[in-house]
């Protein structure tokens, strides 16, 4: 049974952002068989030492998280009867844990609540920011205060000079069949993408995997891609970005400290993180 992986604080960013999962597998999570596991993961402090009172702290620490994740669970399973949620505890590194738990339940998604706006992203939790990246699952990112609504229309940001055959066009498929949401492929440039280029070639490669979708194709021509992405968004009403995280690529564009004012704009939507 494929799992999705809602990572738990037991704050009110991560019942968000189990209130989305849930709201988003309502109706449809029995029909794909598809369960929730509620993970939390504790983060033993280096500077703990061996001795008793540590210890004793750290075990203290444990059953109070015992008691929020039943708390948690319990509202899911009243809420949510249709679905299956269970938890889990696990002690060690963000990132770890998160592979630990991909691994074990080969989980095809992590949901993460994040605990500020996407302008804040630089001030987040450095293991936050690897997961976007690094995880061998993609991972969706609710941001504070955004409420789940029906996904009808999802926006791919496609950097065409980056296609290759890795890039995630079943996942894609696979995410746009499930939603039942209307695809939208981004590429935002500075100038026409010259015949016989690499773009050209990657952009024809684009339109064959995605045919089946009939996706609606954007070109926008500007060199600030963060305001294009944001004015588009709110233009088209897109209820979900995916983008595809490289180092020094757009990811690290989109999300530069430089754009605070302007990623505002993203901060009333999930992304999505693809690998």
């Amino acid at each position: 049974m494929p799992t999705i992986i809602v990572c738990t604080n037991f704050s009110d960013t991560s019942r968000n952002a189990l209130l989305y999962a849930c709201s988003l597998l309502q109706n449809k999570g029995d029909k794909a068989h598809i369960s929730i596991l509620l993970l939390h993961i504790y983060t033993i402090s280096v500077n703990y030492s061996g001795d008793g009172i540590a210890l004793v702290t750290i075990d203290d620490a444990l059953k109070y998280a015992e008691e929020d994740l039943h708390t948690e669970l319990e509202w899911a399973h009243q809420e949510y009867p249709g679905l299956q949620v269970s938890g889990k505890i696990t002690t060690g590194r963000l990132l770890d844990g998160l592979k630990e738990g991909i691994e074990e339940t080969q989980a095809s998604l992590v949901i993460l609540g994040t605990g500020g706006n996407y302008g804040d992203l630089w001030s987040w939790d450095s293991n936050i920011i690897s997961a976007l990246r690094d995880l061998p699952a993609p991972v969706l990112t609710i941001p504070p205060n955004v409420a789940f609504k029906p996904v009808q229309n999802i926006a791919f940001a496609c950097n065409l000079k980056n296609v290759s055959a890795q890039t995630p066009f079943k996942l894609i498929k696979n995410l746009v069949e499930f939603t039942e949401a209307k695809l939208h492929v981004i590429y935002v440039t500075v100038q026409p993408v010259k015949a016989g280029s690499k773009e050209a070639g990657n952009e024809r490669w684009v339109h064959e995997q995605l045919e089946e979708l009939q996706p609606i194709y954007h070109t926008i021509y500007e060199n600030l891609v963060v305001g294009a992405i944001g004015r588009f968004i709110e233009n088209h009403q897109i209820q979900l970005l995916l983008v595809i995280p490289r180092k020094h690529g757009l990811w690290e564009s989109l999300f530069h400290k430089s754009h605070t004012e302007e990623l505002a704009r993203l901060n009333r939507l999930p992304i999505m993180a693809l690998h």
